[in-house]
């Protein structure tokens, strides 16, 4: 009798392992490298001229809306919508992890010892998120009734941009140094700020600190209230003013990137442009306007069918979206040959662009 009971005990047992193998689910590998769109619908991706929208939504069941920001970090995809912080399998895209609490969560970068600092906007607050345990830990106040909207980080430093409101009366002029570390002890403490243009939003480091200031764009008043825009540089361990250039006729400057010659491009009121990263020699590269500017250095083959070859080229490629008339269609223009090459069409309204 005892034998009989330990039989059926065993058989149990392996009953119920094989019950929870089983129920395991299963997820195939349908991502990793390619394009990857967030929209304010979700996340879309895109690779051999296929486009496969709402991938989120459709591997975990959870949907996405506005969600302004994605970017990598070893196998893992980190995506930022308006109130939390996902953590996803890049090949698989299942859920990792999940941070939640905040009020407007507009941009973030990886700094040491494993964190995130995360930018939320009606906060005014950097928030630290620990990429192990995918928890908020700390945060740090940017200044009294800011607006931040952008990071970049280098070194040993955080750089936050307080890009001011819409509305004339909310406008900002300051950046904000956060220091992430000393040698091997993590810290997060706001170390200074310093006034520079009115509403900085974006910046690239080349021969300092490179900071985009769009000036006042406020559309919606009785009066039309615009300033121009200015580039200014900072050295950003020292934090000083290195230089200052008004960029004339330009108005509501965002989305400064850099290119690997050390060309800026921006978006403005009136379309795309292009500058040296002091700011002179600014030039109109296209009058479509975008408010999503994206740089890609590709690699191209080309098959010469007379001696059975393949040579290889690069390109210059900007990625933009049309944010008067198709919000949601991505155009493709080679700098190289001053035309569009291709179009992406994605469910829902672009807000970012990254390569993985």
């Amino acid at each position: 009798m005892k034998l009989i009971n330990y039989l059926f005990i065993a058989l149990v047992f392996i009953s119920s392992c094989k019950k929870d193998k089983e129920e395991t689910p299963s997820f195939p590998k349908k991502y990793g490298s390619g394009i990857y769109i967030t929209t304010d619908n979700g996340v879309s991706f895109y690779k051999n001229g296929v486009v496969m929208d709402n991938i989120f939504q459709d591997v975990n069941g959870i949907s996405l809306y506005n969600v302004n920001k994605i970017n990598f970090q070893g196998t893992k995809a980190y995506i930022a919508t308006e109130n939390s912080l996902y953590s996803a399998n890049v090949e698989t895209f299942e859920i990792k992890g999940e941070v939640g609490g905040f009020m407007n969560l507009i941009d973030f970068d990886f700094v040491s010892m494993n964190r995130i600092f995360t930018v939320d906007k009606d906060d005014a607050k950097v928030k630290v998120i620990d990429i192990d345990r995918m928890e908020m830990t700390s945060d740090v106040e940017v200044g009294d009734k800011t607006k931040p909207v952008f990071i970049i980080s280098k070194s040993y430093r955080s750089f936050i941009m307080n890009g001011g409101a819409v509305l004339d009366s909310l406008k900002d002029s300051t950046v904000v140094a956060i220091d992430y570390r000393d040698e091997l002890v993590p810290f997060a403490n706001m170390i200074g700020s310093l006034n520079i243009g009115v509403n900085p939003n974006s910046a690239v480091f080349n021969n300092g600190l490179n900071i985009l200031c769009k000036g006042i764009f406020d559309t919606n008043s009785v009066v039309n209230v615009k300033t121009e825009a200015t580039l200014v540089t900072i050295d950003p361990f020292q934090m000083y003013i290195i230089g200052s250039e008004s960029l004339s006729g330009i108005f509501n400057a965002k989305n400064l990137i850099l290119d690997n010659d050390n060309i800026c491009y921006f978006t403005a009121e009136n379309g795309i442009y292009s500058m040296s990263s002091s700011g002179t020699g600014l030039a109109s590269i296209l009058s479509r306007v975008s408010d999503v500017l994206f740089y890609q250095d590709e690699r191209y083959s080309v098959y010469n069918q007379a001696d059975s070859t393949t040579s290889y080229f690069n390109r210059d490629v900007l990625y933009i979206n049309d944010s008067h008339n198709s919000k949601n269609t991505i155009y493709k223009y080679d700098l190289d040959i001053g035309l569009y090459i291709d179009t992406i069409v994605v469910d829902g309204n672009v807000r970012d662009i990254a390569f993985y």
